[in-house]
């Protein structure tokens, strides 16, 4: 066995390099099954072979006191297991899981957290988004926050799910959807008091009740009072080298009464270097801080995107974009800056919903749009479904949609498709006068369909369906719909 850990992780780092293989404390060398809670003479072997141990969960804090010796320079490549669930005898497990997370910093290992699903099977499902925000905010100090490195940073707060599909403000389809690629980049969750009394406060949740892109929102809630003034929730980090010109973004509204401002603030690093211009700094700590001025009259070049900057859009929706010029920067923290009214003397509470928030490199807004090509259809299926009433026999069509397209340019791909029969069928190559069908979103280059309802053609006639592929770029601009990529299949009712 340790020779062949030996084998399996050499394999996989020469094919995935950035794949572990970790032994996990069960079996020990003599090939007994013996768990050990603990790295040690018995199974060190195989924490030889391969790239980490991971530990069984009765452990105490004497087992890791003992590991310390063994693992000499490779602390970090032990994960002491904690399960969430509490089973046996551990230290800390549920909300206390804090307690084991504690420990195991406290000697330098690193932790495996096991069956953190706990705050769904077990407490009650309707109170999930609220118990799994407290129990991963218990353990923020334990749990570094790995930084976004890299520009574009688009987010729209999408959890992969959704009660509704919204694209851009437009309600797309209403029923509740699922779509694990589709989750995107997720805040700092948490909640701060402001005043000592508890009479302010701000708290950050996600929310499925509405969504500018996807299936839910940022919510932002509070109370702002008079002593307090505002408030910076601190919502990325990031460890991003800036270029010359950054543009910024970020679409939200305001629910209920409320005259509460809102803002987008960022924080720098290597101050002595940085050179910050067209903005106003707010303090002058190693962290600079700083608050972008919403950016008036954009470059004629850039007004595809920022088009609705500073306007109302559907459904309450409002859009404020920024533009920062700097030099030798790195970008550190995200901020959303809410401040009373001035000359405000009472209690101003607040909700604000965070649709959307971008961060752009200004000379990526000028790059091509994606070019969609070579869309081809293979595995298909053609069955005969039941038919109401007296027309022709409805079909069920399935294939399989392929096409190219440099996938750093679009974020992902919405599939449609055009169906008819006859003369009433849209032209080759060009759109038809009506809207597609959205049919699903991608987010590799195929697409799957399955039981397409598509009429059959009658006696003498061609049916004809057409699919078109649109690419979704990271900034939100809209392709034409010439640029699509597109495939057409002609059939017809066989002859008998």
């Amino acid at each position: 066995m340790p020779h062949f850990l030996q084998y399996l992780t050499a394999q996989l780092h020469q094919q995935v390099p950035a794949g572990l293989v970790l032994w996990y404390d069960s079996v020990v060398s003599s090939g007994q099954l013996k768990w050990q809670d603990e790295l040690n003479e018995h199974n060190r072997v195989f924490f030889d072979s391969c790239d980490g141990f991971f530990t069984n969960y009765n452990w105490r804090e004497e087992h890791l006191e003992r590991m310390l010796g063994l693992a000499g320079e490779r602390l970090a490549d032990v994960y002491v297991g904690v399960d969430v669930f509490a089973r046996g005898n551990v230290v800390g497990g549920r909300f206390d899981t804090v307690k084991s997370l504690e420990l195991i910093r406290k000697h330098g290992f690193s932790a495996a957290l096991f069956a953190p699903g706990w705050v769904y099977e077990c407490l009650e499902k309707r109170n999930f988004f609220q118990n799994q925000d407290r129990f991963w905010n218990l353990l923020e100090h334990y749990l570094p926050t790995h930084s976004i490195c890299s520009l574009p940073f688009v987010t729209s707060f999408c959890l992969g799910m959704g009660t509704r599909r919204v694209c851009y403000g437009q309600e797309e389809a209403v029923g509740p959807w699922y779509h694990p690629s589709a989750q995107q980049l997720q805040p700092l969750f948490g909640e701060r008091r402001l005043t000592e009394d508890g009479r302010g406060w701000v708290k950050t949740l996600c929310c499925l009740a509405d969504a500018w892109n996807g299936g839910s929102s940022l919510l932002i809630r509070g109370v702002l009072p008079p002593e307090a003034g505002n408030v910076a929730v601190r919502l990325f980090s990031l460890h991003v080298p800036l270029p010359p010109k950054v543009f910024l973004s970020m679409v939200y509204k305001l629910e209920g009464p409320s005259d509460v401002r809102v803002a987008l603030e960022l924080t720098t690093g290597d101050a002595d270097s940085c050179h910050i211009g067209g903005i106003s700094a707010l303090n002058a700590e190693m962290n600079s801080r700083h608050r972008p001025r919403p950016l008036q009259v954009p470059p004629i070049k850039l007004t595809r995107w920022v088009g609705h900057c500073g306007q109302q859009l559907s459904r309450g929706w409002v859009q404020r974009c920024y533009e920062v010029n700097l030099q030798g920067c790195l970008l550190q923290d995200l901020f959303v800056h809410l401040s009373r009214p001035p000359g405000s003397q009472e209690e101003e509470s607040f909700v604000c919903r965070l649709g959307e928030i971008q961060v752009l490199d200004a000379s990526s807004l000028l790059a091509p749009l994606p070019q969609m090509q070579a869309v081809t259809v293979s595995h298909v299926s053609w069955q005969l479904a039941a038919s109401e009433g007296a027309g022709p026999p409805a079909l069920r069509l399935s294939c399989t949609l392929h096409w190219s397209c440099l996938l750093p340019r679009a974020r992902a791909f919405r599939v449609h498709c055009y169906l008819g029969t006859g003369r009433g069928s849209p032209s080759r190559g060009l759109p038809g006068p009506e809207k597609p069908t959205l049919l699903g979103l991608a987010f590799v280059n195929q697409y799957r369909i399955v039981d397409l309802a598509v009429a059959a053609a009658g006696p003498g006639q061609d049916g004809r369906v057409e699919f078109l592929v649109e690419p979704v770029t990271k900034e939100g601009f809209l392709v034409p719909q010439a640029e699509w990529g597109r495939a057409a299949m002609l059939y017809s009712t066989p002859q008998t």
